[in-house]
């Protein structure tokens, strides 16, 4: 049986790059693709970064009890399918997945031998300069909520199993210090 290696922290810390450079420094290992009903990102591919799917397809899973966690991020519905997870646990030795901070908690009460590690940045600062610069045009609102929500989310890092910063201009040390952590389990 694999392990569960949930990676949470507030938008724009690099959870998304430290997933695709662990699953490379894991041979035998994998990403839990989760869905949501938020519109896709340029470069996005559906099953690939989400399942992407309309919000009354998400209702009906709801419904159903297919996903172990979930959440509403940004009047979005993002969630984890149970049946997808154990099907992964079973042929990989890691199974890694990018859940936000409200669904992470959630997860940790509910499966409690997760493996959950929050990424911060150095500074809330650091987060408006990634946002900028990756959401190129982002509208000052949403800017704004996606601050005051990071340094909410801040205040929670300690509440997971491990907190690693992701220091700007750092990522492989970030990444490195991950790779410990995890090989230090085993």
């Amino acid at each position: 049986m694999g392990k569960f290696i949930v990676i949470t922290g507030p938008s724009a810390v690099g959870k998304t790059v430290l997933v695709k450079t662990l699953l490379s420094k894991f041979p035998n290992s994998t990403r839990l693709v989760t869905y949501t009903t938020r519109q896709p990102r340029p470069n996005e591919k559906n099953g690939i970064d989400y399942f992407f799917i309309p919000r009354q397809d998400f209702s009906k899973r709801l419904d159903n009890n297919d996903f172990f966690e979930y959440a509403e991020v940004y009047g979005n519905l993002y969630g984890s399918s149970k049946k997808k997870l154990d099907e992964l646990l079973g042929k990989f030795d890691y199974v890694f997945a990018i859940i936000d901070v409200q669904g992470a908690k959630t997860l940790k009460t509910k499966l409690p031998n997760a493996t959950v590690i929050f990424i911060s940045p150095g500074s809330i600062s650091d987060i408006k300069t990634r946002l900028q610069k990756i959401r190129k045009g982002i509208p000052n609102d949403e800017l704004k909520n996606r601050l005051t929500k990071a340094e909410y989310e801040l205040t929670l890092a300690e509440s997971f199993d491990y907190s690693v910063k992701n220091l700007e201009g750092q990522f492989e040390t970030a990444c490195n210090k991950v790779v410990e952590l995890l090989q230090k389990e085993n």
